[in-house]
């Protein structure tokens, strides 16, 4: 068992972000997935399959967050956030900084 210090800190929690995703499945072979951030339309990405689409949202997700708090300024978030279109699949992403 590793000893667990209490009172230690690492720089305070971790934040975490929920990012629901709106993900468009391709009309036809050869066609990219596509994706888009409901609170952040700006944040897209395309992938041949769910799981690639996916990954690069978190990536870039991350990057939008990061670039803002870098910067100082707060997220500008959609509100309300984007509903999924028909067709659209929703997903929720936890995505830790």
């Amino acid at each position: 068992m590793l000893p667990v210090d209490p009172h230690a800190s690492f720089g305070g929690p971790t934040p975490v972000f929920d990012c629901h995703v709106l993900l468009t499945k391709p009309s036809s072979p050869g066609q990219p997935w596509r994706a888009r951030c409901a609170a952040a339309p700006q944040v897209t990405a395309e992938g041949d399959s769910e799981r690639a689409v996916l990954q690069t949202m978190v990536s870039r997700f991350r990057f939008f967050l990061f670039e803002h708090q870098q910067r100082g300024e707060p997220v500008p978030w959609t509100t309300p956030e984007l509903t999924a279109a028909p067709g659209e699949i929703e997903r929720w992403i936890p995505v830790h900084l």
